[in-house]
């Protein structure tokens, strides 16, 4: 049980936060879970004031959604129709905030900020880790709107925060050696991630080069790649989560005691094949 020290901790409700975040990505509290304030305030060692005010920031974020009038707070789960709504209002969004960061120029600060949070996904790929991976994506895309000067735009950084939560909760099991299928033909989730950071940097190169039409069209490119992926994420979760019980099913058992009969191991675990490939998405016009 996660206890959390009150004392000298001016901010706790931070602390409460990261504590619940990591519970969710990790899996310790999967989608569809409903937090009692009353449980939960015992088991961290909090009153329900901070607590409460997790819950709002949490939400805010992505990773909770509340009900019956703010009684209930529960673990989001995004259906595949949620997911494409998202992404498809992020295509515009992306490739506007890339296309006005260039325009404006990045400062130094934010220019080593993006060069950090790239090194920050690299390093995420393998050995798999979706919490450090979710945050660093969610602040990459959301430094371009912060650079934008425009503040409607800079406004839809919740968006990015709760679809990149939808985009990365779904593999908190590891999913090294899984083998997915993407656009039809095999790949692992470790080659999808690399994919995806050399789309990063093809829209943090240009934007740096200050070339505005072409980080509007890396960004647009970048977001509708990963809306054309949605409708394989659940296939997607059930290969990896199946990977993960076999893996855990085929561990060998400690030594019999003296007292018992040995018993036979369970079965070596099936190679998880590849998943089945999504429906094709109908034609989309290329971004402008």
């Amino acid at each position: 049980m996660t206890t959390l020290n009150v004392l000298n901790r001016p901010r706790l409700v931070d602390d409460v936060v990261r504590v619940l975040r990591e519970k969710i990505v990790r899996g310790e509290l999967p989608a569809g879970t409903q937090l009692l304030q009353i449980d939960l305030a015992n088991q961290l060692g909090v009153s329900r004031t901070p607590l409460r005010e997790a819950f709002r920031i949490l939400e805010n974020d992505g990773f909770l959604k509340t009900s019956n009038n703010n009684r209930t707070v529960e673990v989001v789960t995004f259906t595949a129709a949620e997911m494409r709504d998202m992404y498809e209002l992020r295509e515009v969004v992306d490739g506007l905030g890339a296309r006005l960061a260039a325009v404006r120029g990045l400062s130094p600060e934010a220019e080593a900020g993006a060069r950090r949070l790239l090194a920050e996904m690299a390093s995420t790929s393998k050995p798999h880790d979706p919490l450090r991976r979710m945050e660093a994506h969610a602040a990459f895309h959301s430094l371009f709107l912060e650079h934008s000067g425009n503040a409607r735009l800079t406004g839809l950084i919740p968006l990015i925060r709760v679809s990149s939560a939808a985009l990365f909760l779904p593999f908190i099991d590891n999913p090294e050696g899984v083998q997915l299928t993407a656009a039809g033909k095999a790949t692992s989730y470790k080659e999808l991630l690399d994919e995806s950071q050399d789309s990063h940097r093809a829209i943090f190169d240009a934007v740096l080069e200050g070339r505005a039409s072409k980080a509007e069209t890396a960004a647009r490119k970048h977001i509708a790649r990963t809306y054309s992926m949605v409708d394989a994420f659940d296939e997607w979760r059930k290969v990896i989560a199946e990977a993960a019980t076999h893996e855990h099913s085929s561990v060998s058992p400690g030594p019999p005691s003296a007292s018992s009969p040995a018993s036979p191991g369970p079965p070596s675990a099936p190679h998880a094949g590849p998943a089945t490939t999504p429906p094709k998405r109908k034609p989309r016009k290329a971004p402008a």
